[in-house]
């Protein structure tokens, strides 16, 4: 039998290798230990095996599987030992060398930290050169054009000047440690194998390869050429270029028969909006197969992992996954995170208060067993927070930054915590709470302040992880646990890392620990033979199945290309023959149509977007189907849909008798009758059920907070001058300016960032010009200040009875004519003057109607209590923007009718809506009447 064999795309490679192996070993009796099995990955070694046993049905002496990275080693290593390079020893050494080599081209970048992303480059691009064993000669080129300069950065066109004397170094070096990196294994197995007997087999078979690197082809060649190897292959050189240069390299035919199979798989299309649409769409599908053994879940995309699993887990207990999931998206990275920002952002090792209650409220940290009760450690960090935002007032709330012995000092802290403890029936010392504060400060935050080696760092970090894997609920999921086990495995390197030792700054060692946990992947644990199959793209390879299910067919995650090269620019990679752009294509392509040929169910599901195009693959598909039928009609695509029926919001609350009599005796304010105005419900929640929002110190100002800032400093500036005409004169100028440092210091000066200065300069900037037209405007000719910020009760009449109200004037001013004014100082844009009276008196009594038309009762409330306090006056109620500096006056010019009769017009909406807040029929609703 010929030593090389393509098997059609149409039939499964595993089956065809079962029976290669029976006609080869099991029916001439050959052993099979003497056999190794080359696959590109490990998948493919189980289901040989679980095979092999369903037809031997004895106990046997299996071949010797290995993947192609494991038989390159395998083959390096029978000349000399050597151990795989880790990842970060493999970066700095190359920084190493580059510090002693060619130091130029670490300029801007000299720590090891702003180094490491070139590192990465340089050495991918070393391993490039390695897997295709490229000689230093053709690399002279090279640099004589870097010399000239290629079209990228000089640095770039520095380090490629360079690059063979680079490479150089690291090789020789990594001979001399004997520890390799991957490429290098691969150039010397290449170099080697001509030498090298492998006595261990009579024969290796490399199944199912699409593309071989040169070292891989040195060999394969090697093997072909003692008739110690065979090839089995899958597809047609007349269908893939690939498999074409293969045949020639090889002087061999790859061709399936006469012409290549046809596919005759059942292909749907299906679109979704977004990722869960898409995860929705898989579930339904999954409902209607009936072998799940035989289907696989392909998903381009990892991030769909886990929203995956929801959706799966109430179809079927029996699933593996395959693939791996990003360290970088799990909660225990995010914590890291935070941890760091908390040092970044500490000074002096006093804590930015924000970015210290990020750590406390992440869910493994308020929920630690620091005691007998996890609910101790949620409510203390609880009572921890509402002190530090300002919810409970204390010495230390609202303190932009804080240190933590003030916070571990703080006595409201344990007797908040214990109140609140004791409610719940769990007592609890209060030394048990220190005890446990002071363990979470020095574990998640003290600890990491002084930092300068990693070995210092794997040491903390070890009791970092301890804490949570011992104290949180991390322990309760498998995922979790899976998390922990690859951050241990990090640690671990970190420890045993070869610059452990080395000096370095804190923001260095927590860059470097983020770019090693970008990198990393974790493994799901599994059945691989048993169940449905949730697999990536490549853990796909040699394996067949029914039913083909593949996720985010779309442009971008499927193929999955690295378009731009950061570093090598793209005209050098093809001068070396190194265009992975096309191959990696290519290489996706054939996975894709492989799996899909042998299927008898095909579901591709996509996103549809505007920013979402359909896979180059599936518009082949689509193309290829079409010349079968002869049309071009379009193929029909399933969308995700969600019966969704659009209901108005409708919260109806019916009133008690209970609530009628609370609100029969509540003294309404001009606020509490316009919040009723906008919606009755927020007024419900707000004076009814007496609920507030809470306020957080912490948070930059709002527009609420600003206004009470600048009437509180209005009515200490002006109270010197009540019963008298105010005088804005130097003295007073610079008294104000005074006050108001005082002010804005003890309101948002521990509050704000550094960008206080921004909201300060606004403020003074306003306030001056409020100063200046208090002083020259002839609208502001003021005889008298009658009062300030005073607080008033009155009862007003209505049908529905007597009612109390009350208000709270800014400032009452005799004006020099003799009109008695309230001023209410507005900050904001909003204007709440109601219409011209002509409207008020002609419009419809109803909540909507009134709410357009007078929009608010406060002007209008304001000066029908000025009427009954000032009688036979001449009396009017105004806004005074500062912003604008403009004044709004309720009586104008305009209105022909008397005080009384604007006073009746404007009681006579108030009294609709009064009445319609006291009916017991009337429930609050949101719903417009």
């Amino acid at each position: 039998m010929s030593k090389i064999i393509t098997y059609s795309f149409c039939e499964s490679f595993i089956d065809n290798l079962i029976h290669y192996l029976e006609e080869e070993y099991l029916q001439k009796g050959k052993d099979m230990s003497r056999l190794a099995i080359v696959f590109g990955g490990k998948r493919p070694a189980l289901f040989v095996r679980r095979e092999l046993a369903r037809k031997i049905q004895k106990v046997f002496n299996p071949p010797r599987f290995f993947t192609i990275n494991e038989f390159v080693g395998y083959v390096a290593r029978q000349k000399q030992p050597f151990r795989q390079a880790e990842d970060l020893d493999d970066c700095f050494l190359l920084y190493t060398l580059a510090k002693e080599t060619v130091p130029q081209i670490l300029a801007g970048r000299e720590t090891f930290a702003q180094f490491l992303p070139w590192a990465r480059e340089i050495l991918n691009f070393i391993d490039q050169l390695d897997l295709e064993n490229i000689a230093d000669d053709d690399l002279k080129n090279i640099q004589a054009n870097a010399q000239i300069g290629y079209a990228v950065p000089d640095e770039i066109n520095q380090m490629l000047q360079h690059v063979v004397a680079l490479r150089h170094v690291y090789h020789k070096q990594m001979e001399k440690q004997k520890v390799y990196s991957r490429g290098f294994q691969y150039r010397r197995a290449a170099e080697l194998i001509d030498g090298i007997g492998l006595d261990d087999f009579d024969e290796v078979l490399f199944c199912n390869f699409f593309y071989f690197n040169r070292s891989e082809k040195a060999l394969v060649e090697s093997l072909l050429k003692r008739n110690q190897a065979a090839l089995l292959f899958q597809g047609d050189e007349r269908k893939w270029p690939i498999l074409k240069k293969i045949a020639k390299d090889f002087s061999c035919t790859l061709k399936e028969g006469e012409k290549p199979e046809k596919t005759s798989f059942d292909l749907n299309f299906y679109s979704g909006m977004d990722g869960h649409a898409q995860i929705g769409i898989v579930r339904e599908i999954l409902k209607n197969v009936k072998n799940l053994e035989k289907t696989v879940v392909v998903l381009p995309n990892p991030d769909h992992i886990v929203p995956l699993l929801s959706e799966v887990t109430s179809i079927t207990d029996e699933f593996n996954i395959s693939m791996g999931y990003p360290l970088k998206r799990s909660s225990l990275y995010t914590l890291c995170e935070f941890v760091f920002q908390a040092q970044r952002s500490q000074k002096k090792r006093l804590y930015y208060t924000k970015d210290y209650l990020k750590v406390l409220r992440h869910p493994f940290v308020k929920n630690l067993k620091l005691g007998e009760d996890p609910a101790v450690t949620r409510i203390f960090i609880h009572k921890i927070e509402e002190i530090l935002t300002g919810k409970e007032k204390t010495s230390i709330s609202g303190s932009l930054f804080i240190h933590l012995e003030d916070i571990v000092s703080c006595d409201d802290v344990y007797l908040l915590t214990q109140q609140m403890l004791k409610r719940l029936g769990i007592m609890v010392h209060r030394d048990d709470l220190v005890k446990a504060l002071k363990e979470i400060h020095s574990v998640l935050f003290e600890q990491w302040e002084e930092v300068v080696t990693f070995r210092d760092f794997a040491g903390r970090f070890q009791l970092f992880l301890d804490l949570l894997v011992e104290k949180s609920f991390l322990k309760r999921y498998p995922l979790n646990l899976n998390i922990a086990a690859k951050m241990y495995s990090v640690r671990e390197e970190l420890e045993k890392a070869a610059f452990c030792d080395e000096l370095f700054g804190q923001e260095e060692i927590f860059r470097i620990f983020d770019d090693k946990i970008s990198a990393e992947i974790i493994a799901f644990q599994g059945s691989p033979l048993k169940g449905l199959q949730i697999l990536g793209l490549f853990e796909t390879r040699s394996l067949n199945f029914e039913n083909v299910i593949i996720l985010d067919v779309n442009e971008g995650a499927l193929p999955r290309l690295k378009i731009y090269e950061p570093l090598i620019p793209r005209e050098v990679m093809i001068s070396l023959n190194l265009d992975r752009l096309e191959m990696e294509e290519e290489i996706q392509r054939y996975q894709f149509m492989r799996l899909i040929s042998s299927a008898k169910n095909v579901h591709l599901v996509y996103q549809e977007g505007k920013d979402k195009e359909r896979s180059r693959f599936v518009e082949e598909l689509v193309w290829e189907k079409q010349k079968e039928q002869k049309k071009t009609t379009s193929f029909s695509v399933r969308q995700a849909r969600h019966a969704v029926n659009i209901l108005p919001l409708k919260t109806v609350i019916p009133k008690t008798p209970q609530m009628v009599e609370h609100l029969r005796n509540m003294r309404f304010s001009a606020s509490s009758v316009n919040m009723y105005l906008r919606s009755p419900v927020d007024f419900y929640y707000s004076y009814v059920l007496g609920l507030r929002e809470t306020e957080d110190l912490l948070d930059e100002p709002e527009a609420r907070q600003v206004g009470t800032f600048i009437h509180e400093l209005l009515e200490e500036a002006f109270k010197p001058f009540l019963k008298k005409a105010p005088q804005i004169s130097d003295a007073f100028r610079q008294r104000f300016i005074a006050l108001f440092e005082q002010h804005f210091a003890r309101t948002f000066g521990r509050s704000m960032k550094s960008d206080a200065f921004l909201l300060r300069s606004v403020l003074v900037d306003r306030l001056n010009r409020f100063l200046d037209n208090e002083q020259n405007s002839l609208d502001r000719r003021v005889k008298e200040i009658v009062c300030l910020e005073q607080a008033f009760e009155d009862e007003l009449v209505l049908s529905c009875g007597t009612v109390k109200f009350k208000y709270i004037v800014d400032r009452i001013d005799r004006m020099h004519d003799g009109t008695v004014m309230v001023i209410d100082y507005k900050t904001g844009s909003v204007n709440l003057m109601p219409k011209g009276i002509e409207y008020i008196k002609a419009m419809d009594m109803s909540r909507q109607v009134i709410s357009e038309q007078v929009g608010s009762f406060q002007m209008p409330l304001y000066f029908q209590f000025l009427l009954k306090e000032f009688k036979d006056q001449t009396v009017n109620s105004a806004m005074y923007n500062l912003r604008t500096l403009k004044i709004n006056k309720f009586i104008t010019p305009k209105m022909k009718c008397s005080y009384e009769e604007v006073n009746e017009i404007f009681l006579k909406p108030l009294d609709y809506i009064i009445s319609e807040i006291l009916d017991s029929e009337t429930p609050f609703s949101d719903n417009i009447r």
